[in-house]
């Protein structure tokens, strides 16, 4: 019985994000601040590695384009590594957070966008997609895009969804393959090319 009373709240709370931000998903999930918890040791360890990883791959850069940059955690991290970072998600509360976030940064900017056709013409020295691509319907033309858009690519996904790498970038693209692990253990696929 005392397994119920909690469960029962976390749902009662969910009730009120929906009422909230009927519409979108992601505009429930941003009803609290850092729903994905981007303070975490295994997080923080991610954006360690994507960083060298990044730095091993392309060397310095000017632009960095981060489709899905959320409330600007990684691109904290990802402003080591070049002068100018663009920051596009789908979620219009996350970009406000963002842009209060870095609002003293010239160098990082934020816009609302979706994948595959995120309203971006600019052309940049790397495009990442970290942790999103197997939430983006049309995979092929996000692929598309994020070549259209970059001199270099770069795209991670958690370990339990390799197959999304497997069935759509893989085949078509001649990406190299990194592992991350934590605790000893594969948690993540970064891919680039």
């Amino acid at each position: 019985m005392k397994e119920i009373f909690p469960a029962l709240k976390r749902r009662l709370r969910r009730l009120t994000q929906y009422i909230t931000h009927p519409i979108s998903r992601w505009e429930r999930l941003y009803a609290t601040e850092n729903p994905w918890h981007f303070d975490g040791a295994s997080e923080v360890h991610r954006f360690v590695e994507t960083n060298r990883i990044i730095r091993e791959m392309s060397g310095p850069l000017e632009t960095i384009l981060e489709i899905g940059s959320a409330e600007g955690d990684q691109t904290e991290w990802l402003l080591n590594l070049a002068h100018k970072m663009r920051g596009v998600d789908i979620s219009p509360t996350a970009i406000e957070r963002a842009r209060r976030r870095f609002a003293d940064n010239p160098n990082a900017g934020f816009s609302i966008g979706k994948l595959p056709e995120i309203g971006v013409d600019e052309h940049f020295d790397l495009v990442t997609a970290f942790e999103i691509i197997y939430y983006v319907k049309d995979i092929p033309r996000a692929l598309d895009m994020m070549d259209r858009l970059g001199h270099r690519r770069i795209v991670s996904v958690h370990w339990p969804q390799v197959r999304v790498l497997d069935e759509f970038l893989f085949p078509t693209r001649n990406a190299s393959r990194q592992i991350i692990c934590w605790e000893d253990k594969p948690r993540w696929l970064v891919a680039s090319w």
